[in-house]
């Protein structure tokens, strides 16, 4: 959140996504990159907590899904086809803990949420990175990875993976 509404950056190496949003404009961000280039080919906006983003033929493991929470309360925290669509593409414990604490504390009494996610598309029930925060954090939280180039069949495809020390 800044004075202007909430905001969120993806970056992917030189490529820097920005998004700003009035902050009576909550979102979610979706971004899917191509895994053979990391060129973006899908970037939207989507502000219905229970459905599952338009994303066309994109949803396969050729793409990567990218996401990130704009200003959002816990009265609109993942739930239906959009938390189904989150955990089958990479979402685990930290949307969980989004749910619970909606469920269980409620919205009026933490404020917004932050939710990040990156992960390969094509419901695969594969884990992804995640990232959480409530109340309203400055930063909201922060997601890096490390993108592997591996070639399969002769055709390399780049993979999130955690980032190296290397």
């Amino acid at each position: 959140m800044n004075s202007f509404g909430a905001y969120a950056t993806i970056a992917v190496g030189s490529n820097v996504l920005n998004q700003n949003v009035a902050s009576n404009n909550p979102n979610y961000w979706f971004v899917v990159l191509d895994r053979s280039n990391l060129s973006v080919v899908s970037n939207q906006l989507q502000s219905a907590p229970d459905q599952v983003p338009s994303l066309g033929g994109y949803n396969d493991s050729n793409h990567i899904l990218v996401v990130a929470t704009l200003g959002l309360g816990l009265d609109r925290q993942p739930q239906g086809a959009l938390f189904n669509f989150l955990d089958v593409n990479g979402a685990g414990r930290q949307l969980r803990r989004i749910e619970q604490l909606a469920t269980q504390i409620g919205c009026g009494s933490l404020g917004t949420f932050g939710y990040a996610l990156v992960g390969v598309l094509g419901n695969q029930n594969q884990p992804g990175f995640e990232a959480s925060s409530v109340a309203a954090s400055p930063t909201g939280p922060i997601v890096t990875v490390q993108l592997l180039p591996v070639t399969v069949q002769g055709q390399t495809l780049y993979t999130p993976i955690q980032l190296s020390d290397a």
